[in-house]
């Protein structure tokens, strides 16, 4: 049979390396808690296309997630026929790389391009690829290889994450591949165009969901869950049918989801709870942006109720809206920022191929003179969220980049650390739902005392770390609330406390001078033969001398 090697980019990644800012290794840490330094949540992200691929295809497959340039050579050697690269635009540099190291390597293997980074057209991939896969990739490479057609649901990978704060492990989440795309086309957004506004349900029920669910539970029945969905909750009938699943199993589970205001404003905030959903990736765009996805409830009384029953917010805004000025950022900024959200991410208008807007930009010459003459270093190299590539009415692109810098600071400073701010809305969920009639919601009322409960350590490197005196005095009344809601540390957790401070303190040097930020490589393998045994030497003594 046919051999495959899969890999997603080489380590290492970051600005240290040439890399793009946001360029990293997790999605947290590089997009939305980027200046909370010591206090911000550290989880490894790996190429989950890559497993998902590797699990649903008849081939021996080999996984490799960030391997170093040594390590890919090693693995190129043992011989495949094809090689498959994820990459993005911000990576293309690495994948131009890697493709002349597999050339030079393995100059039999085919090499298959994919990901996000295949919105380039064909003039620029073509060098580098002998197969683009700009589709849904377990039919593309089961149809490269000449396998038979499979029906959806999936096969579905375990995909865990541990989850670290001040170096500590404190939980861990399982990943739940839903759907790719999304019909709600925002002119920006590169998902929602890729599928060409379509919604791929890989798993097509609110059953199958809860059944991968169940199988993360039987590795770690406090596992975490996040459902991997552009907008979950947007079919109805899937999202309540997952919802009479957790019900019927009579167990609280937490998961983390994506969706729209249109979408969250067609269920209650209880229907949403017994989901298990307690945390919700919305974007709040801008205030003026007018997406059609924002239509519904109100945004302010969307995050204020779920804050209050327990429902942590990652609230996304954008900045560089033609219509913006310094000035309305800063109003739509606050006005964000009265919400509490429990976690903000700030990114740059910018234009991907394949959207809407990047039609728009091209056609009206808006790029920058820079970015025309040379799209590699100064708009693929660069299409991270974090540069201005398009020319603006009011705001130079430093201007823009420095109030998006801004907006980051003004939320650490103002709300603090993401992770309190999460506890407090643990908390509300706590209060809200410990003597509720309904049984699933006294049970998560549980749930989130568990959380709150956990975060005792945690509060001591805040009051000495945190970021203002405001601040430091804010937490101090919070942690004080919580104990007198329930109770006081014990010894453990005092114990844990003071060892937390010196955790802290490494974590924040260990940043300052980019010490142990790299993953090792992660090797799996999917069907590869096994060597056969060698049989054991027979000496036949008979036919040996006399001694």
């Amino acid at each position: 049979m046919k051999k495959v090697l899969l890999t997603s980019v080489c380590r290492p990644l970051g600005e240290a390396y040439g890399d793009a800012p946001s360029v990293g290794y997790e999605l947290l840490y590089g997009q939305v808690t980027r200046a909370q330094g010591m206090f911000s949540p550290r989880s490894l992200h790996t190429q989950f296309s890559l497993d998902y691929i590797a699990v649903n295809l008849d081939a021996p497959t080999v996984v490799l997630q960030y391997p170093s340039r040594a390590e890919l050579i090693r693995e190129l050697k043992k011989g495949y026929d094809y090689v498959g690269i994820s990459f993005i635009l911000a990576t293309f540099h690495i994948m131009e790389e890697m493709v002349a190291l597999v050339r030079e390597h393995a100059p039999q293997s085919e090499i298959v391009l994919g990901s996000h980074g295949t919105v380039l057209d064909d003039e620029v991939l073509k060098p580098y690829g002998d197969h683009i896969c700009r589709e849904e990739g377990v039919a593309f490479m089961r149809r490269l290889l000449g396998e038979p057609e499979r029906e959806m649901p999936y096969t579905h990978p375990n995909v865990i994450n541990p989850l670290r704060v001040f170096g500590q492990h404190v939980s861990q989440t399982g990943i739940v591949f839903a759907g790719l795309g999304c019909a709600n086309g925002c002119d920006f957004c590169c998902t929602s165009h890729f599928f060409k506004r379509r919604h791929i349900r890989l798993l097509p029920t609110g059953r199958d969901i809860y059944n991968v669910v169940r199988k993360y539970h039987e590795i770690d029945p406090d596992m975490n869950i996040m459902i991997m969905d552009e907008d979950f909750l947007l079919n109805r009938e899937r999202a309540l049918e997952f919802r009479d699943c957790v019900i019927e199993g009579g167990k609280p589970i937490s998961v983390f989801c994506f969706a729209s205001v249109r979408a969250l404003s067609r269920f209650t905030v209880t229907e949403i709870m017994e989901m298990g959903i307690d945390g919700i990736w919305i974007g709040y765009e801008g205030t003026r942006s007018g997406f059609a996805k924002q239509s519904g409830r109100p945004v302010d009384e969307v995050f204020n109720e779920f804050r209050e029953h327990g429902i942590t917010v990652l609230a996304s805004m954008i900045v560089g809206f033609p219509y913006q000025t310094p000035e309305i950022i800063q109003e739509e900024l606050d006005g964000l920022l009265a919400l509490k959200p429990a976690f903000s991410q700030f990114l740059i208008y910018g234009p991907v191929p394949g959207t809407p807007f990047f039609d728009r930009v091209k056609k009206e010459g808006l790029f920058h003179k820079e970015i025309e003459e040379d799209p590699k270093t100064h708009y693929w190299h660069k299409g991270t969220g974090f540069y201005s590539l398009v020319k603006h009415e009011t705001m130079t692109a430093r201007q823009i980049e420095d109030l998006q810098a801004s907006c980051f600071k003004q939320d650490f400073e103002r709300l603090g650390p993401s992770i309190y701010r999460a506890v407090e809305v643990w908390l509300n969920g706590y209060l809200k739902w410990k003597d509720s009639p309904i049984p699933i919601m006294r049970k998560k009322a549980e749930l989130f005392a568990q959380f709150v409960r956990s975060s005792y350590p945690a509060f001591m490197p805040g009051r000495v770390f945190g970021p203002t005196r405001e601040t430091r005095r804010a937490l101090g009344r919070l942690e004080k609330r919580i104990h007198e809601v329930l109770g006081k540390p014990n010894l453990k957790e005092r114990a844990l406390a003071l060892g937390a401070v010196p955790a802290a303190a490494w974590t924040a040097l260990t940043l300052k001078l980019n010490l142990f930020q790299h993953p090792k490589l992660i090797r799996r393998e999917f069907r590869m033969p096994q060597p056969r045994p060698t049989p054991p030497l027979r000496i036949h003594t008979e036919s040996l001398p006399a001694s």
